[in-house]
């Protein structure tokens, strides 16, 4: 059987990760929800439809998926948003279409469908679903809600390594709740607490002197924990990132900075992000009221009392900058206000007023690529300079 997997959010807000992500490429604990379906379905073909502003991305990231086909072949259509697991194989493949909260999860393809009439398939297939409990992405804030117990779950699967690095001086609470990868080093006076949950630290970590881990939490492989650190409970860390300070409940997509002392709570914090040494973010309200987004002219109430900020792609915060409750800031943005920032911070900004210069930006993300070996290739490119255009323009 093929699997075909769409993007369709009809309701929500995805923003800043849609912008240069589709969203099976979301990680909540130790995996992406591409690689949740690929687990399921071992053995089948998967084919993935984009938007075609993502194409050529997204065909360069994953060169051994079929992408945007003329022809899209009978199937089963899933949902990238959608958090799939093994149990819900049996319900996928026996109902006809299936949603939640008012957003399609998956439907059956019965038979072949141009590119161009696939989406009228899916908007035909919400009106006639099934409701299901299959969890799904449709705000961008919803992975802290599912964090949990995806690091609880993907626990479960792992096979546990006690061959790796530490000092006789690191203490580890609840030891049969934590696994760390090959190669990794945990260094002296480290505490690992799995009291509350599973710690699953990836394959060559360096966690360095006198830091404390509480889990649920999951950090990526070749990931660097600055001395001192304190990770709090509920984050997702993904790989190659350099982390320092206070995090607590975040979701960092990975080749990400924040090395030094600061507080960053209850936030998304997309790829080849740097911020600045003493930034600190506020996640909760002086009312306690809950947390609104903006963005552009429009206000979205998250009916959440903790969320700090949303960080795009290729942003670098400056030291010692304050970031107010339930801030947006877009992709590419370069701040240096010592103030606390605007609530709205659009793609592509330069301080408060002005515009990044295209060929500094493109300058400035391949030196940071090349800080981990890593080049800008032509297709990235062009995308953040379409991306750029359509700002400008």
């Amino acid at each position: 059987m093929k699997i075909i997997i769409f993007e369709y959010i009809k309701n929500g807000f995805l923003k800043p990760f849609s912008l240069n992500h589709s969203p099976f490429e979301i990680r909540i604990g130790a995996k992406t929800n591409l690689e949740r379906i690929r687990e399921i379905y071992p053995k089948s073909e998967i084919i993935l439809i984009v938007d075609e502003s993502k194409k050529e991305v997204i065909r360069e990231k994953f060169p051994n998926y079929t992408i945007n086909p003329d022809n899209i072949p009978a199937g089963l259509c899933l949902n990238g948003a959608a958090i799939f697991k093994d149990e819900h194989k049996s319900i996928l493949e026996n109902s006809k279409s299936l949603s939640n909260n008012k957003e399609l999860i998956s439907f059956k393809l019965s038979s072949q469908e141009s590119f161009q009439n696939f989406k009228k398939q899916i908007e035909d297939n919400i009106l006639v679903t099934n409701a299901s409990d299959i969890d799904i992405v449709v705000n961008i804030w919803d992975i802290f809600k599912f964090s949990e117990e995806l690091i609880k779950h993907d626990f479960q699967s792992l096979i546990l390594n006690n061959n790796y690095s530490f000092n006789s001086s690191m203490i580890r609470i609840n030891d049969e709740y934590i696994h760390i990868g090959l190669n990794s080093n945990i260094k002296a006076g480290v505490i690992i607490d799995a009291s509350d949950g599973p710690v699953i630290i990836d394959d060559n970590v360096v966690v360095d002197h006198g830091t404390v881990i509480e889990g649920p939490c999951y950090i990526g492989e070749n990931t660097y924990i600055s001395p001192n650190t304190l990770i709090r409970k509920n984050n997702t860390i993904g790989p190659m990132c350099k982390l320092g300070g206070e995090i607590t409940c975040c979701n960092i997509l990975g080749y990400s900075n924040k090395v030094h002392d600061g507080f960053l709570g209850h936030s998304f914090i997309g790829e080849w992000v740097n911020i600045g040494a003493g930034t600190n973010n506020s996640n909760l309200k002086n009312n306690y009221s809950t947390v609104k987004i903006k963005f552009k002219d429009k206000v979205q109430d998250s009916e959440l009392q903790f969320l700090g900020c949303l960080i795009g792609d290729y942003t670098r915060i400056s030291i010692g900058t304050n970031i107010n409750t339930g801030s947006y800031i877009g992709l590419a943005v370069n701040l240096f206000n010592h103030d606390f920032l605007n609530n709205y911070v659009p793609s592509f900004s330069w301080g408060d007023n002005e515009l990044v210069k295209i060929d500094s930006l493109l300058n400035t993300i391949q030196k940071m690529k090349a800080r981990r070996t890593l080049k800008l290739s032509d297709i990235e490119k062009k995308m953040i300079t379409d991306l750029y255009k359509k700002v400008t323009s």
